[in-house]
């Protein structure tokens, strides 16, 4: 029984390893190629994104500053104290 299962497995061996040895022709290195070059592309443009968002990043900073820059220049000399928020209308009753 034992030297069946040794045989099949041994007879079985050479042929799973051909197999998998046939799977990796030429087509493989094509494609292997193709995905560096896909990686490399990927990496460049996740560089220039990166790039892209510092400089957005300063631009919102540098807009921020602006904002209150004019903010404080709209606010009157002698009021320290903030204008009141608008009252929001009275809601009608509801009807029965």
């Amino acid at each position: 029984m034992m030297t069946l299962l040794r045989r099949t497995l041994a007879g079985s061996l050479p042929v799973l390893l051909a197999l998998t040895v046939a799977g990796c022709g030429p087509d493989m290195k094509t494609e292997n190629d193709a995905l560096k070059k896909q990686v490399a592309d990927m990496q460049k443009q996740s560089g220039d994104l990166k790039g892209q968002v510092d400089a957005l990043a300063k631009e919102n900073d540098g807009l921020k500053k602006q904002v209150a820059d004019f903010q404080a220049k709209m606010k009157p000399a002698g009021s320290a104290k903030p204008a009141a928020p608008a009252k929001p209308a009275a809601k009608p009753a509801p009807k029965k």
